[in-house]
């Protein structure tokens, strides 16, 4: 009998928490939508502006892979498992005082950014904003790869460097 009554809170337990569910896609399309709206989301100047400036952070949240294909040359990686680590080392000085204060987060879509910002503004930043590479790309902005002659067996066995998209090339 208790096994029954401890299955049924189960169940019933899961089917309140089912209907308060929000879906990934559903969720950061939301945050996009409220950072829009609150002015936080970058333009390709400002994320060129605070690449420039020594008060800016530009995190990229993506994965390994991600970033080896192309990232905002001056941003850095920020791993999502512990980024408060890694922020805490770049972003603090010894006496754990801020030195950069205002951050833009960068992913592919702006949907992994607006979800990590969230967090960021949690941990004390002034200015959060979010951004997708894929308009940094698209606005013919140069991107860096990470793939080399050492690193990249399959590829054209050259070294990158900076490049555009190739529609860029066609004007």
């Amino acid at each position: 009998m208790k096994k029954l009554l401890f299955l049924t809170f189960v169940m019933l337990t899961t089917l309140v928490s089912a209907n308060e569910f929000i879906s990934y896609s559903e969720l950061t399309k939301k945050l996009k939508a409220e950072n829009k709206k609150a002015g936080n989301y970058a333009t390709a100047d400002e994320v060129k502006k605070a690449l420039a400036s020594k008060d800016w952070i530009v995190a990229d949240v993506r994965t390994i892979e991600e970033w080896n294909a192309a990232h905002l040359k001056g941003s850095v990686r920020v791993g999502r498992q512990a980024p408060e680590e890694f922020l805490a080392s770049t972003v603090l000085d010894l006496d754990d005082n801020f030195v950069k204060q205002n951050m833009i987060v960068v992913c592919n879509s702006a949907s992994r950014a607006s979800i990590e910002a969230a967090v960021f503004r949690q941990m004390g930043f002034k200015t959060v904003k979010i951004y997708d590479i894929y308009s940094w790309i698209d606005e013919c902005n140069p991107v860096q790869t990470g793939y080399s002659r050492k690193k990249d067996k399959s590829g054209t066995k050259q070294k990158f460097g900076a490049f555009l998209a190739e529609h860029c090339y066609k004007k």
